[in-house]
């Protein structure tokens, strides 16, 4: 690999240096590394990645085959399972075929207790919606009611039924702590907008858009143009829901051909944990006849108050007299029963076997691609995940093996997690609701998604930002394959399984090859492999993982500044376009 330069005095050639490179590598390796095996790694893919597993969804029958295929392999490799006694948990299919597909968990494998058992709630909003704005006299009230999908759209994240009824107040375009210090959250005498317990109208927008050389228009604030950005604001001051509507001056078209291009995501199915959700308030997108009915009769007009906006950047906002907005939300909802599969090797020292080290990989993939697929015309077509992540999945078990043979002093707790395609839902409910081992003797958390791809050499290494220590075990392990180790993961960082168990504070690595063009398509198949590469990504964490494994010494988890991550982002660009090796 090509030597890595200095990123900064704080960092003290973390990477230059590889936390001392020429430090041995634990006694014992040799014999581990030997049992990695081209063809075994083939041919898991090849199973996993078959048409006939169908895609592998989470929460359908080919899924708890692999799942079955996974166990099998951890019994026959004498790993060691964390159940006895098997749960009567119905297996309902997340494709929703027919009856056929509801399976007896008790039934359905030898190998239950190799299983962590879990369910998914798969919810849908409903189409029974209602909203409805009431304006109160003293001698009674009238009510409007408006139609779901004619009228209002919902986007809402949290599949939970709900109903609200509430004053509405007007903040103008939403934005607080804005250009110049303009603030929608005071009203035009500079009092502080009350917006606890109420519904909050915003324009969907911001002030003077349409002269292209203003402050606002220039400005780079990813608030001014993201309503659910406002969304958030809004709850944070202690909104209950939040109604978008479009702005009078672009004569935008009718609320359904506006969103059309994302309806779809409004209406897509939401996979959750029952009882993790993180609360959102409810975003509302609403028709110019719900306008209407709210300004009607007022003293003001919507195109007034923001043409007074825009002549004096001085807020507009007011809570509307009489009005009253009511909406309930509702969603269908199917329970699926999902699994985990894993199973330990215990250590070989009477006192670091106590300790864990967590090898996993997630083994479901996209089904159909009904959801997820990265292009709408391929829903219906089978999505294999061979790279995604049958190739982890494949290098887990490699691992396994030569530490079923050769065991490290600390020990190996291996995990096949299921519903990562669903966010991560099976590694979510590890580290939430059910550890298998205590996670404060969890020492590291190696993940394995996506080895088998783009350049042969070529591999990045999430976890970076959170552990020296455990990187520079990397790099130790690297010096004896040489691989270029990129740490520019980004986004990624958190975006698979190694994710919940960063966010609990415990050192993780993501063993990850990149994106590719048949990422989360039909084209993700067998031929399209690089076992060779496979293979390197997979002696690389066997490596890390037995250097973690026996030395006393744990890794630490400490995220580094901000300004040591910019230059470990900067550091790992300039080499992308450096002495990369091609496959």
């Amino acid at each position: 690999m090509q030597p890595l330069k200095m990123i900064s005095a704080g960092f003290i050639c973390f990477i230059l240096m590889h936390g001392g490179t020429l430090a041995q590598i634990p006694e014992g390796y040799e014999k581990g590394l030997s049992t990695i095996n081209k063809k075994e790694i083939y041919k898991t893919i090849s199973v996993l990645a078959a048409d006939s597993m169908k895609g592998r969804p989470s929460g359908s029958r080919e899924n708890l085959e692999a799942a079955d295929y996974i166990a099998e392999k951890f019994r026959l490799l004498g790993l060691k399972p964390l159940f006895t006694t098997p749960k009567k948990v119905v297996h309902k299919s997340a494709e929703g075929e027919d009856e056929n597909n509801l399976v007896p968990f008790e039934d359905a494998s030898v190998n239950d207790p190799y299983f962590q058992k879990f369910v998914i709630k798969r919810s849908k909003i409903s189409d029974k919606n209602s909203l409805s704005v009431t304006r109160n006299f003293p001698q009674g009230s009238f009510r409007q009611s408006f139609k779901y999908l004619n009228d209002f759209l919902v986007q809402f994240s949290i599949p939970e039924n709900i109903s609200i009824s509430a004053p509405v107040v007007f903040a103008g375009y939403g934005i607080d702590k804005g250009e110049n210090g303009y603030s929608d959250y005071v009203d035009k005498n500079g009092k502080s907008l009350d917006v606890k317990d109420k519904i909050v109208l915003i324009v969907d927008g911001f002030p003077q858009e349409r002269d292209t050389a203003s402050l606002f228009s220039k400005s780079r604030n990813v608030l001014y143009r993201n309503p659910l950005r406002k969304a958030d604001l809004a709850e944070e001051k202690g909104a209950l829901a939040v109604i978008i509507v479009s702005s009078p001056f672009k004569n935008e078209p009718p609320l359904s051909i506006k969103y059309e291009k994302f309806l779809h995501t409004l209406q897509r199915d939401i996979f959750s944990l029952p009882g993790q959700e993180k609360k959102k308030i409810p975003v509302i997108y609403a028709s110019g006849k719900i306008l209407n009915e709210l300004f009607d009769g007022n003293e003001r007009n919507l195109q007034g108050v923001l043409e007074d906006i825009d002549k004096g950047l001085s807020p507009g906002s007011f809570e509307f007299a009489n009005r009253t907005v009511s909406f309930d939300i509702s969603f269908d909802e199917e329970i699926l029963s999902a699994q985990n599969v894993a199973g330990i090797i215990e250590g070989s020292d009477p006192v670091l076997k106590d300790e864990f080290v967590v090898v996993g990989a997630h083994y479901d993939h996209i089904g159909l691609g009904q959801y997820g697929s990265g292009i709408s015309e391929n829903v219906g077509k089978i999505h294999n995940g061979a790279d995604d992540n049958a190739s982890g999945v494949s290098g887990m078990l490699e691992i396994a093996e030569a530490f079923s043979k050769y065991p490290s002093k600390r020990s190996i707790l291996f995990v096949a997690f299921s519903g990562e395609e669903r966010g991560m839902l099976g590694s979510k409910y590890y580290v939430n609701e059910q550890p298998l081992k205590p996670l404060d003797k969890t020492v590291a958390m190696l993940n394995l998604d996506m080895i088998s791809r783009n350049g042969r050499n070529d591999l990045f290494l999430g976890g970076a930002f959170y552990s020296r220590e455990l990187i520079r075990i990397a790099e130790r392990a690297n010096g004896k394959l040489s691989m270029n180790l990129f740490y520019n993961t980004g986004l990624y960082t958190m975006a698979s399984d190694q994710g919940p168990f960063l966010r609990k504070g415990i050192p993780s690595l993501f063993f990850f090859c990149g994106m590719h063009e048949d990422c989360h398509m039909p084209t993700d198949d067998l031929e399209k492999v690089d076992v060779e590469k496979a293979v390197n990504v997979t002696k690389l964490a066997y490596l890390t993982a037995w250097i973690t494994g026996n030395e006393t010494v744990k890794p630490a988890f400490k995220e580094v500044s901000m300004d040591e991550r910019i230059e470990i982002v900067r550091e790992s660009q300039s080499r992308m376009g450096k002495g990369r090796k091609s496959k």
